[in-house]
């Protein structure tokens, strides 16, 4: 599935923001810097697809990405400094917008920090949607999103899709 993005500006979110989480039993803080990526590379986005994602029907063609990383407001995560993942955001409606992807590397996932980006990124938007696979639901369900609906076949044959959204 291919999202559609136009151009849009995005002057109530964040440019950077930095967030120092800890985990319960674990003294040692984490930052999480979220910080908006003005000139992104569509070489460096296409290829940490490959690290996050296993499913052929995940992969985007880098036609696709260049396309996105042109027109969406692009993310990128980074955990004590290293890169963690990235978000991509379209607006949809005033106040609105549109995860296109939220990923993380295997190694940060499971320890708060998706959660936390999405708690951080909540703050300045009125509404986020998204649709999401049946893998990840669970995740989005307990950061605070509803589900809404089932897309049969949306991703591919037999591979629904799950619009879910998050109003605040």
């Amino acid at each position: 599935m291919t999202p559609c993005c136009r151009v849009q500006s995005f002057p109530d979110l964040l440019r950077e923001s930095r967030v120092a989480m800890k985990r319960e039993g674990d003294p040692k803080e984490i930052e999480i810097r979220l910080q908006i990526d003005l000139d992104p590379e569509t070489d460096f986005y296409y290829r940490q697809q490959f690290e996050i994602y296993h499913e052929p029907y995940l992969i985007w063609e880098w036609e696709v990405w260049e396309a996105i990383l042109n027109t969406c407001e692009v993310y990128r995560i980074e955990v004590q400094g290293k890169y963690a993942g990235d978000t991509v955001l379209e607006e949809r409606r005033r106040g609105t917008r549109y995860i296109v992807d939220f990923s993380l590397l295997p190694e940060f996932q499971g320890k708060g920090i998706g959660k936390t980006v999405l708690a951080e990124i909540r703050k300045r938007v009125r509404k986020l949607t998204a649709v999401t696979r049946k893998e990840t639901l669970p995740f989005f369900l307990k950061s605070g999103f509803t589900l809404r609906r089932r897309l049969k076949d949306y991703y591919a044959c037999g591979v629904d899709g799950y619009y879910i959204e998050s109003i605040y």
